[in-house]
C-alpha cells in the first residue's frame, strides 16, 4: 500500500513538471514572436526614413523585415515588408523589381481582404508604370484604387488617387479632365488641412497652366507649392518637393522666353539629381537643358545634353521624354545637313509618341516632319504631315481650365456665404424666439388685466354694459383692420420677392444662353468649312434643346442637327452633353463613320445619365441627323435617329431615312447598330437637316400642325433661291402660319449648298 502511494506521488510530480515545461515553452514562443514583430517594425521604420537619404540602406532594411516576416508567417507584416521593399526599389529607380514587390503586396492584401493595402499597392503600381511610360496600365491601376478608396471613404487616399489620374490625363493631352481631377484633389486636401497634398496639387495645376501658356497663374500656383515644400523640407529633411518646384520654375521661365533664368534653375535641379543619384531625374534635367540651348540656337550644346540624356534613358530602359529628345536631335541633324539621320530620328520620335499616346509630342513630331519634307521639296508629304499637325492642334483646345478654376473659387466663396447666412439665421431665430416669449407675456398680462377690469366694471357700473360692448366691437374691428393690413403687407412683400426671383432666374437663363451660343460652331469657322449655308434657329424659350454641330477631320466635314428631350433649361443641358460627346468621339477616333458616331453617342448618353432598360428613371435622349461629307469625292454618308436628311437637286427631292430609335434608352430594348446611308453629291445640291419643331407647330386658320408634306414642298420651292433668301422665306412662312399662337417646341433648320 505504501508502495502504491509513493508511485502516485511520483506520477503527479512528473506530470506537473512536464506541464510547467510546456507552459514555459509556450511563453517563450510568444515572447520570441513579440520580439520579432518589434524588430520588423524597427526595420520598416528605418527603411522609410532612409528612402530619401540612403536608398541602399532602405533596400537592406526592407529585405531584413521581409525575411523575419516570412519566418513568423505574419500576413500583415508580409504585406508591409513587400510594400516597403517595392517602395525602396522605386526610389532607387529599379522599376521592374519595384513592380514585382508591389504586385506581391497586392496579392497578399487581396488574400487577407486588406482593402486599404490593396488601394495603396494599386496606386504605387500606377506610379511605377507611369515612370516606365506605360500610361494606359498606370491609368487602369489608378482607377481601381479610386473605386476602393471611395468605398472606404478615405479622403486623403481619394485625393492622392485623383492627383495621380490628373497627371495621366495631362500626359494624354486631356487638360479639361486633368484640371478637374487636380481641383477636386486640392479641395479635398484643403478640407483636411493636408499641406503636402495641397502642395502637390498646386504644383500639378501650375504645370497645366504652363501648358496653357498662362504663365502668371503658373507662377502663382508653383510659388504656393514651393512655400509649402520648403516648410516640409525644413521639418523632415526631404527636398523632393522643392526639387520638383525648382524644375517647374525653370520650365515656366523657358517657355516664357527667359532662357537665362531657365538655365539657372535647370542646372540647380541637375546637380541635386546627380548628388542624390536620381539618374532618371538627371536625364530629364539634361533633356530640359538641351531644349533651352536649342531655343537659343546653340545647337552644339543642345546636341551634347540631348545625346547624354538619351544614352542614360536607354541604359535605364526609360522611354519618358524619349519622343521629345529624338525630335530635337532630328531637327539638329537636319540643321547640320545629315538628312538620313534627321529623318530616322524624327520618325522614331513620332513612333515613341504614338506608343505612349502623347498628343503634344505627336503634334510636334507632325510639324517637325512637315518642315523636314518641305526642305527636301517633298511637298505632298510635307502637306500631309502639316494637315495632321493642324487637326491635332485644334483638338487640344482646352479653354475650360480657367472656367473650372473659377468655378472652384466660386463654390468656395459660396460655401463661406452659406456659412455666414446660417449664422445670421441662427441669430435671427433666437431674436424671434425672444420676441415670441415677450409677446406671449404681454398677451397674458393683457388678458389678465382685461378680465380684472371687466369684473370691476361689472360690479360697479352695470349700467354701462352697452358702452363696454361697443368698445369691444370697436376693438375687434381695429384688430381685424390690423390683421388685414398685415396680410396686405405680407402679400406685397411676397409679390416683390417673386418678381425679384423671376428677374434673377431670367438673368441666369440669359447668361446660360450666351454660354450655349458660345458652344455652338462660330460663324467664322462655319464659313471656312461649309462656305454657303444658313441656320434657322428659333428656341421656344430663352435657351434651346435643339442644337447644330459642325466639325472637320481628315478632309471630311461632319454636320449634325439634333433635337434633345424637352426644351428650355433641361433641353439646353442635354444639348451641351451632346456637343461635348460629339467633340470627344470625333477627336479620339482616327477613322470616323456616321453610324459609329451615333452608336458611341448613344452609349455615352446612356452611361452618363445612368439609364437602364426596364427601370423607372431617366429616359432622356435626343433625335439627330448626322452627315459626313468627303470634300474630295463629294460622297455623303448619313445616319439618323428619327431625323432624316433631305437633298434637293434641280427641284427633285431625295430623302435619306433615319433609324426609328433615339440616342438614349428606347421604350423597347434595341441592341442593333445605326445604319449608314450613302449618297453621291453634285455641285449645286442643297442639303437640309432639321428637327420636328417647325413641322409640329400649330397654326393656320384651322389651328392644325404644319406637317411634313407641306414642309418638304416648301423646301423644294425655296431651294432655287440663295441661302439668305431661303432663311427669310422660312421665317416669314412660320410667322404667318403661327400667328398669335404660342410656340410648341424649339425649331431648327440647317441648309447647306455644295
Amino acid at each position: 500500500m505504501k508502495k502504491y502511494i509513493l508511485l502516485g506521488i511520483f506520477f503527479f510530480f512528473v506530470v506537473g513538471l512536464f506541464s510547467a515545461n510546456i507552459q514555459q515553452d509556450s511563453l517563450n514562443v510568444e515572447s520570441s514572436d513579440s520580439e520579432t514583430i518589434k524588430k520588423i517594425q524597427e526595420y520598416l521604420d528605418l527603411s522609410e526614413k532612409n528612402r530619401n537619404r540612403n536608398v541602399e540602406m532602405a533596400v537592406d532594411y526592407a529585405e531584413k523585415a521581409l525575411l523575419l516576416s516570412q519566418q513568423i508567417k505574419n500576413e500583415e507584416l508580409l504585406y508591409q515588408s513587400e510594400f516597403a521593399l517595392g517602395y525602396a526599389y522605386y526610389s532607387r529607380n529599379d522599376y521592374e523589381i519595384a513592380i514585382l514587390h508591389f504586385n506581391k503586396s497586392l496579392e497578399i492584401c487581396k488574400t487577407t481582404d486588406n482593402r486599404t493595402g490593396e488601394a495603396a499597392s494599386l496606386n504605387r503600381i500606377g506610379n511605377t508604370l507611369q515612370l516606365m511610360g506605360h500610361y494606359q496600365d498606370a491609368l487602369n491601376n489608378y482607377q481601381l484604387a479610386l473605386i476602393i478608396n471611395r468605398e472606404l471613404d478615405n479622403t486623403i487616399e481619394i485625393a492622392r488617387t485623383l492627383t495621380n489620374l490628373g497627371s495621366i490625363f495631362r500626359l494624354y493631352g486631356n487638360y479639361e479632365k486633368a484640371i478637374s481631377q487636380h481641383l477636386d484633389a486640392l479641395e479635398l486636401y484643403e478640407g483636411v488641412n493636408n499641406d503636402e497634398g495641397i502642395a502637390w496639387s498646386a504644383l500639378n495645376i501650375a504645370r497645366l497652366f504652363r501648358m496653357m501658356k498662362n504663365y502668371t497663374k503658373a507662377f502663382e500656383y508653383v510659388n504656393q507649392s514651393l512655400e509649402i515644400y520648403q516648410k516640409i523640407a525644413f521639418e523632415f529633411e526631404n527636398n523632393t518637393g522643392v526639387t520638383l518646384c525648382l524644375k517647374e520654375i525653370g520650365d515656366i521661365s523657358f517657355e516664357k522666353g527667359d532662357f537665362e533664368k531657365a538655365i539657372e534653375y535647370s542646372e540647380q535641379v541637375l546637380q541635386i539629381n546627380k548628388q542624390s543619384q536620381n539618374w532618371q531625374g538627371y536625364a530629364n534635367s539634361l533633356s530640359t537643358l538641351g531644349k533651352i540651348y536649342f531655343q537659343t540656337f546653340d545647337f552644339q550644346q543642345s546636341k551634347k545634353y540631348f545625346s547624354e540624356a538619351l544614352h542614360i534613358k536607354d541604359s535605364l530602359n526609360d522611354i519618358t521624354e524619349k519622343a521629345s529628345i529624338l525630335r530635337h536631335l532630328g531637327l539638329i541633324a537636319l540643321n547640320e545637313g545629315n538628312v538620313r539621320d534627321a529623318e530616322n530620328k524624327l520618325k522614331n520620335s513620332l513612333d515613341f509618341a504614338k506608343i505612349q499616346n502623347l498628343k503634344e509630342d505627336i503634334k510636334e513630331s507632325y510639324f517637325a516632319l512637315s518642315e523636314f519634307y518641305e526642305k527636301q521639296n517633298s511637298l505632298p508629304q510635307a502637306l500631309s504631315y502639316f494637315r495632321l499637325y493642324i487637326s491635332l492642334k485644334d483638338s487640344l483646345n482646352n479653354q475650360k481650365i480657367n472656367e473650372l478654376e473659377l468655378q472652384y473659387s466660386f463654390d468656395k466663396e459660396q460655401r463661406m456665404k452659406e456659412f455666414e447666412q446660417r449664422q445670421k439665421d441662427i441669430e435671427q431665430k433666437a431674436k424671434l424666439q425672444k420676441q415670441k416669449i415677450l409677446t406671449w407675456v404681454f398677451i397674458a398680462g393683457f388678458v389678465f388685466t382685461l378680465l380684472l377690469a371687466y369684473i370691476i366694471f361689472k360690479n360697479l357700473q352695470r349700467k354701462k354694459r352697452t358702452n363696454i360692448l361697443l368698445i369691444q366691437q370697436k376693438q375687434e374691428i381695429e384688430n381685424q383692420r390690423d390683421e388685414i393690413e398685415a396680410q396686405r403687407d405680407f402679400v406685397t412683400k411676397q409679390r416683390d420677392q417673386i418678381a425679384k426671383q423671376n428677374t434673377i432666374i431670367t438673368d441666369s437663363i440669359e447668361y446660360a444662353k450666351r454660354i450655349q451660343t458660345a458652344l455652338l460652331p462660330q460663324d467664322k469657322f462655319m464659313k471656312s468649312v461649309l462656305k454657303d449655308y444658313f441656320v434657322y434657329m428659333k428656341p421656344k424659350n430663352i435657351v434651346s434643346g435643339d442644337f447644330y454641330w459642325v466639325s472637320e477631320k481628315n478632309n471630311k466635314i461632319i454636320v449634325a442637327v439634333s433635337d434633345c428631350t424637352g426644351h428650355g433649361v433641361p433641353g439646353a443641358f442635354m444639348s451641351m452633353l451632346g456637343v461635348a460627346f460629339l467633340n470627344e468621339i470625333v477627336n479620339k477616333n482616327e477613322v470616323i463613320e456616321a453610324n459609329h458616331i451615333l452608336d458611341q453617342l448613344r452609349a455615352s448618353i446612356i452611361e452618363s445619365l445612368h439609364q437602364e432598360y426596364g427601370i423607372f428613371g431617366s429616359k432622356d435622349g435626343m433625335d439627330i441627323a448626322l452627315c459626313i461629307i468627303d470634300k474630295d469625292t463629294l460622297s455623303l454618308k448619313f445616319a439618323g435617329a428619327y431625323n432624316p436628311c433631305v437633298i434637293i437637286r434641280d427641284s427633285t427631292m431625295y430623302e435619306l431615312l433615319p433609324d426609328k430609335m433615339p440616342i438614349g434608352i428606347h421604350a423597347i430594348k434595341v441592341d442593333r447598330e445605326f445604319a449608314n446611308k450613302e449618297f453621291m453629291l453634285q455641285k449645286g445640291d442643297m442639303i437640309y437637316l432639321f428637327t420636328d419643331g417647325y413641322i409640329d407647330q400649330f397654326g393656320g386658320k384651322d389651328g392644325l400642325k404644319y406637317r411634313q408634306k407641306a414642309f418638304k414642298e416648301l423646301l423644294v420651292n425655296i431651294s432655287v433661291n440663295d441661302l439668305k433668301k431661303q432663311k427669310e422665306i422660312l421665317e416669314k412662312t412660320m410667322n404667318e402660319w403661327q400667328g398669335s399662337r404660342s410656340q410648341l417646341d424649339d425649331m431648327m433648320i440647317m441648309g447647306i449648298k455644295f
